[in-house]
């Protein structure tokens, strides 16, 4: 589910590295990887890397991922494995994104934006922008993990529907969508996207939200009718070597080894274990996706 301009330089020092091994990258949402995987007995795919946490663990659950040992598994830090099947490999801070040009007072916490939108109710009319939580399994573990942190976000969410918040697959809409100034705030977007396009798009401003900020754990795991079991865990073992991680660092993503973003006091990392699984009950889904679905679209 990582976008291939953020990706693909990984991908590219690893063919360096292993001349003798032929890349396909496939980039689909997180809800159709896991579709994929659980549906698909003769799936042609022998790694997958999401970064919908909760669909990862729930495939390994419900016995679709191999047992798998990585080289390094000893220095690891141990809440980025789970039962040696789902293996995280980057850090992915939940940010907002704003339009200097466009909101001169740039919120920092939960409650300022939802100042920040009352006050000036008629002014952000159509111009916020999120996740659609239906159909991005992303998505819907970030809004899920916001109603854990917080009462806010129903209070967000609800005025976010009555200023008739758009709603999209991805990341990269989002950044779109303020690049071009359509609209002015996006809410809940992945870090390392969006400090890859503000290089480039002086006009982003990126929050690391100083009430909390989500920590997503990017997480791989190789599914159990991979064809090539060796070659995935090759690619793994280059991943997350202490020269894979620097990379990635490099390359403007976070290593799980990153103290400086683990140590931050607003940091609230998603945890890489069962309890991601609540969520994907089948009747609290849909009841949180019918409260969430009557908050944003009035």
């Amino acid at each position: 589910s990582t976008d291939i301009e953020v990706f693909s330089p990984i991908l590219s020092k690893f063919s360096q590295l292993n001349r003798n091994i032929a890349i396909e990258y496939l980039v689909a949402s997180t809800a159709e990887i896991y579709d994929e995987i659980k549906n698909n007995r003769n799936s042609k795919f022998d790694l997958i890397v999401s970064s919908a946490m909760d669909l990862q663990i729930k495939l390994a659950n419900d016995g679709y991922a191999k047992s798998i040992q990585i080289s390094n598994q000893e220095t690891m830090p141990n809440w980025s494995l789970w039962q040696n099947k789902v293996i995280g490999f980057s850090l992915e801070p939940i940010v907002m994104v704003v339009s200097k040009k466009d909101v001169k007072n740039i919120p920092n916490t939960r409650s300022e934006l939802i100042s920040t939108l009352r006050e000036n109710s008629n002014y952000f009319q159509n111009k916020i922008i999120t996740y659609d939580i239906n159909k991005s399994g992303a998505g819907f573990l970030f809004a899920s993990q916001d109603a854990r942190q917080s009462n806010s976000f129903w209070r967000l969410s609800e005025l976010m529907g009555s200023l008739n918040a758009k709603v999209v697959c991805c990341s990269r809409d989002m950044l779109n969508a303020i690049i071009s100034r359509d609209k002015f705030i996006a809410y809940n977007i992945i870090g390392s996207y969006a400090e890859e396009r503000a290089k480039i798009e002086k006009n982003l401003e990126i929050v690391y939200p100083s009430d909390y900020t989500l920590i997503l754990l990017r997480s791989a795991l190789i599914p159990v009718n991979t064809k090539y079991e060796s070659n995935a865990l090759s690619f793994l073992n280059f991943l997350l070597s202490s020269d894979g991680q620097k990379f990635l660092e490099k390359k403007g993503m976070y290593s799980v080894y990153n103290k400086k973003i683990i140590q931050q006091g607003n940091i609230r990392p998603i945890r890489l274990d069962t309890g991601l699984l609540v969520f994907l009950d089948k009747l609290k889904r849909k009841r949180f996706l019918k409260e969430w679905n009557e908050a944003i679209f009035q």
